[in-house]
């Protein structure tokens, strides 16, 4: 019985590392494109408009922004499986790739807007770090397991309402339940 649960769990695992990778392939054959030809087309509008006034700055910047769009084009395939893999149900609303989804459109905008209209473009990069460091703020604020803040007083006592409403519906549920059988 051991050996046949081992076997079933080694199963299991290679069916969700299967799912898994099939989720990143589909999500790569779709960004990859759109990614590649993005950053080929800035680096076409960089050498058209900007050639002769090409300065370190903005060299060090375009190198950064590339790596930046590859940076957000992997996090949006690692984040398209992850997802798949953790909500089975195609029906949610939230799309497939997160904030590195976010960290690309705004990429996008600072290198297209950088060439073609002005380099205070660039500053719009400063939005990464912010973001980052809110999220870290809520995650912090939130509460990490194990840890107490100010929040878990409040929340315990909403907890406790819902909880019995919850139980009230239950209860509701299992006597209709009942009466059907």
């Amino acid at each position: 019985p051991q050996q046949l649960l081992c076997i079933l769990s080694i199963n299991m695992a290679n069916a969700a590392a299967k799912k898994a990778a099939a989720a990143r392939q589909s999500a790569s054959s779709t960004y990859l494109p759109i990614v590649a030809a993005l950053n080929l087309l800035y680096v076409i509008l960089i050498a058209t408009y900007k050639r002769a006034s090409l300065t370190t700055f903005q060299c060090i910047m375009v190198v950064t922004l590339v790596g930046l769009s590859y940076l957000s084009y992997r996090g949006v395939v690692d984040n398209h499986a992850n997802q798949d893999f953790k909500n089975n149900k195609k029906s949610d609303d939230a799309l497939a790739g997160g904030a590195f989804l976010d960290m690309l459109g705004l990429v996008s905008v600072v290198q297209f807007g950088s060439v073609l209209f002005s380099d205070k473009f660039y500053w719009l990069l400063l939005l990464i770090p912010t973001v980052g460091g809110w999220k870290l703020y809520n995650t912090v604020k939130g509460g990490l397991p194990g840890m107490p803040n100010a929040t878990s007083a409040a929340a315990s006592s909403d907890n406790k309402q819902v909880s019995e409403k919850d139980n009230e519906k239950r209860q509701k549920r299992a006597e209709r339940r009942r009466r059907k059988w």
